[in-house]
């Protein structure tokens, strides 16, 4: 078992079993506009925030409404896709109980909106395991870039050496391993394109349930 002193959790994906909450919304939205979103806009868009993806498409397709719209709209759609579809991944309630008993400290680093995420971990009572969150909108630098976690280990007043990221998506495991991090991959159907790069870039791999962890942690 790895004695560590703060784990930095990812949201959706990690946490929640959410990303079908984002699959395709945004085109679902769009869609009654008459845009019909490319490849080359979702590559482009991978890793943004909320706002920067309502301006994004405002500057894009002129026969939209302005980003401001764009993103209200879209936020009445993803309050009613968590209500209705995230769930607790299988085992994370134990698991953060467990490192909880042990002192170990917690905090998350998400892309998420604070509003969304707040509530999404609140309704599931999980938000009181968690020390603070950070999201986009406080370090406003997607996770190709360290900062997140980096203010997150920071905050904990710990090294990245002495913390461990849970994440989902291919390309933030890396940028967390190459940062010093050690890092806990969660294997998720949306980035199935990228598992070759979580899996290499991860010290332990979560399969379905963090159950697996047992032992490991």
């Amino acid at each position: 078992m790895h004695e560590f002193k703060g784990a930095i959790f990812d949201m959706d994906g990690t946490l929640l079993d959410s990303m079908p909450v984002w699959k395709r919304l945004t085109q679902g939205y769009l869609k009654q506009f008459g845009v019909h979103i490319t490849d080359q806009d979702y590559a482009v868009t991978e890793g943004f925030s909320q706002p920067q993806v309502a301006q994004y498409f405002a500057d894009r397709y002129p026969e939209l409404p302005d980003a401001q719209s764009l993103m209200d709209g879209m936020d009445r759609l993803i309050s009613a896709r968590y209500e209705a579809i995230a769930k607790p991944k299988e085992g994370v309630l134990d698991f953060l109980e467990g490192l909880r008993r042990r002192g170990v400290k917690m905090a998350i680093a998400t892309l998420t909106a604070r509003r969304h995420a707040e509530k999404a971990l609140r309704d599931r009572d999980m938000l009181d395991y968690f020390e603070f969150m950070l999201t986009i909108e406080d370090v406003g630098i997607s996770k190709r870039e360290p900062d997140i976690y980096l203010q997150a280990a920071a905050r904990m007043g710990l090294e990245p050496a002495e913390c461990t990221v849970f994440e989902d998506a291919p390309y933030a495991c890396a940028t967390a391993r190459r940062a010093g991090f050690r890092v806990c991959g969660m294997v998720e159907p949306a980035y199935a394109a990228g598992e070759d790069e979580l899996r290499a870039s991860s010290d332990l791999i979560v399969e379905h349930s963090f159950d697996e962890l047992r032992g490991k942690i």
